[in-house]
């Protein structure tokens, strides 16, 4: 019996509470890979209206807009990984302000390699959210069995507490809705 209340049950609500934490950060990973591959798909859609149609006069660069990668969190990061992986493919590019946002400027000859190098972004994406995932649980594991038990289970009584609180409180709200009853 002293263990169900001692430092095992701390501990496990101490796990309780990370994993919570966990969950909610993984969510947001998620939920940013998840904007970025649509904003990948987006521009994409757009690389095909960058062909000229027969009687449109020849244009010899193309222009996709970046406002909806600007949106993304960290995006000069994302700005860096586009031009690299142009570079690496020997495509050439540039980023210039148009009406306040970022446009890719590229030739329109090249509109298929741009399209391959998106793709391979896009697919990229996926592989590395989930190692980006197991990276973080990994992190997190180390760091939480590094902390010193004291910390744990002060955590643990602080959390105790609070749900005892909180318990407390929605009795008080019962007794009060009883007795105007």
């Amino acid at each position: 019996m002293a263990s169900d209340f001692g430092d095992e049950s701390g501990e496990k609500l101490f796990d309780w509470f990370l994993r919570m934490g966990q969950d909610m950060s993984e969510e947001a990973l998620r939920a940013s890979a998840e904007r970025l591959k649509g904003a990948i798909q987006n521009l994409r859609g757009n690389l095909e209206d960058a062909a000229p149609q027969q009687d449109e006069k020849v244009r010899e660069f193309a222009r996709l807009d970046m406002s909806e990668f600007e949106e993304l969190p960290d995006y000069e990061s994302l700005k860096a990984i586009i031009g690299e992986r142009l570079d690496d493919a020997a495509i050439e590019h540039d980023f210039a302000k148009v009406d306040g946002h970022d446009h890719l400027v590229f030739r329109i000859a090249d509109a298929p390699e741009v399209d391959e190098v998106f793709a391979g972004l896009e697919q990229d994406v996926d592989a590395e959210l989930e190692r980006a995932c197991e990276a973080r649980e990994i992190e997190l594991t180390e760091a939480r069995d590094q902390e010193p038990l004291e910390d744990k289970a002060k955590a643990a009584r602080e959390a105790s507490k609070a749900a005892h609180e909180a318990k407390d409180a929605a009795r008080e709200v019962e007794r009060v809705e009883v007795k105007s009853r």
